[in-house]
């Protein structure tokens, strides 16, 4: 199978992005609180995505979109994006990138089910594998049999296994959804049509919730927290959005999950070269299992 260009290509990639974006949110949330870095990122990649369109030649409004497509897409990102987001950077204050990422590694089973479930995508026996293989060395990539550090309180770490679990089945659950009316739009729009439905999802939060206006307001003010917010939310919020589409556009959306979820693995491998933290064998033996995972998922 060719990989470039194609929608394991774009899985692939997405995941390389979101990694880093990650890194970056975690060092956001730090300072900003959850539901406003997500106003905060999608009002920053919805500028971009605007920007995109024309210079794409895509309009913001295409003829042979339907008003249930609309929809569609604005209910996926409501879900997908306004919702979900806001749960997986809380879960990511209470638990940290490592703990976060055992977590996450519920979204490719999530999304292999909701493909069977929704758009009856066949599931064989070696995607089952990659999938396996997948969720095994993200455990391995993130367990510690001891603890460098404090652990999180009990409480405050189911509650953080909770919530991203939470997130996860929710993303799964908005693009499988979405996929039918992505296989035919164009992926600047879909994208573009996700992110507001985000966005109104969000606005309505915060005009009945005024500690939310107050926190959306610090966040949208400019200073040093940007030097993080910024650069995260045009790689996460626009960058590893559209590959994202690409990816589940171009492919199965159970395939696409797969390879996404080798994100957690770019993280290890970023944080190892950029933050110099220790490479140890259960993280050298998780990098080989998910190139494995990988290489299986696209036979």
């Amino acid at each position: 199978m060719s990989l470039l260009p194609s929608g394991e290509f774009f899985s692939l990639a997405c995941a390389v992005l979101w990694s880093g974006a990650t890194i970056l949110f975690r060092k956001s949330g730090e300072h900003v609180p959850p539901v406003a870095l997500n106003v905060f990122k999608n009002t920053v990649a919805l500028l971009l995505f605007a920007a995109t369109l024309p210079i794409a030649g895509v309009s913001f409004a295409p003829s042979d979109q339907t008003w249930r497509e609309w929809l569609v897409l604005l209910a996926s990102g409501a879900v997908g994006i306004g919702i979900a987001d806001s749960l997986f950077l809380a879960s990511l204050n209470r638990l940290g990138a490592g703990g976060n990422a055992i977590v996450s590694a519920l979204y490719a089973p999530f999304t292999v089910f909701a493909s069977f479930v929704y758009l009856r995508e066949s599931i064989g026996p070696l995607l089952l594998l990659a999938t396996a293989m997948m969720v095994g060395a993200i455990v391995l990539s993130t367990w510690q049999p001891r603890p460098a550090g404090p652990r999180p309180e009990p409480r405050r770490a189911l509650t953080g296994v909770l919530l991203g679990a939470l997130a996860n089945f929710l993303m799964a659950v908005a693009i499988v959804y979405a996929k039918p009316v992505l296989d035919r739009s164009d992926p600047w729009w879909a994208a573009f049509v996700r992110l507001l439905g985000g966005i109104v999802f969000l606005a309505g939060q915060g005009l009945v919730r005024p500690a939310l206006r107050s926190a959306i307001a610090r966040c949208f003010r400019p200073g040093r927290s940007w030097r993080v917010t910024v650069p995260a939310s045009v790689l996460g919020a626009y960058l590893a959005m559209i590959v994202w589409i690409l990816g589940m556009k171009y492919t199965f959306a159970s395939t696409a999950a797969v390879l996404n979820q080798s994100s957690t693995l770019w993280t290890v491998l970023l944080g190892w070269v950029l933050l110099r933290e220790r490479m140890t064998a259960f993280k050298a033996l998780a990098m080989v299992l998910a190139f494995g995972g990988s290489v299986v998922a696209v036979l």
